[in-house]
């Protein structure tokens, strides 16, 4: 998918009529190829589907970020995943759920993702080493995340205050 095209298209796509929406898009530098790739994956196109789903009238949002999200970050990764963060609370959902995991685990391979070795290698080192890890930042299943991020955002408000809620650590261990 072009998403440098999707995120540059001032008209948001039309979606049917939803209740919530979970965004899970992301990639990787080296997958994207530069930054700039990077930025319109994980930042501009998360935020145009954030928008479609608001105008279809999605009241509440999840969405993985990662560990160490900060809008002020000097790691580019990190600033941008803040970044995003700073954007979807900007667009006004009753209920924003971000889960920040620190490393997931899961099959990559059957997703058509390339192997990434020095990843492999963490994922072995986290896994042997998990009981000493403290719990925000031990690896966790994807799969684990995806219910604990819908179980959130299930139970959300859906009016009144806006509410925000961040899931790290054992909050994503299901």
């Amino acid at each position: 998918m072009d998403f440098a095209a999707l995120a540059a298209n001032p008209h948001i796509p039309a979606l049917p009529r939803v209740d919530d929406v979970i965004i899970t898009l992301g990639t990787t530098i080296a997958l994207a190829g530069s930054q700039q790739a990077f930025r319109s994956v994980d930042h501009d196109a998360v935020l145009t589907t954030a928008r479609a789903a608001r105008a279809a009238g999605a009241t509440r949002c999840g969405i993985v970020t990662a560990m160490g999200a900060n809008a002020h970050s000097r790691i580019f990764y990190n600033r941008v995943k803040g970044d995003v963060e700073q954007a979807l609370h900007e667009l006004g959902f009753a209920t924003l759920v971000i889960a920040r995991p620190s490393l997931l685990l899961g099959e990559r391979e059957t997703l058509g993702q390339a192997t990434r070795p020095a990843e492999s290698l963490s994922i072995k080192a986290f896994q042997w080493l998990d009981p000493l890890i403290p719990a925000n930042y031990r690896a966790r299943p994807g799969t684990d995340v995806a219910r604990a991020l819908v179980r959130a955002v299930l139970s959300g408000k859906t009016q009144g205050t806006p509410q925000i809620q961040i899931l790290k650590g054992d909050a994503l261990k299901v």
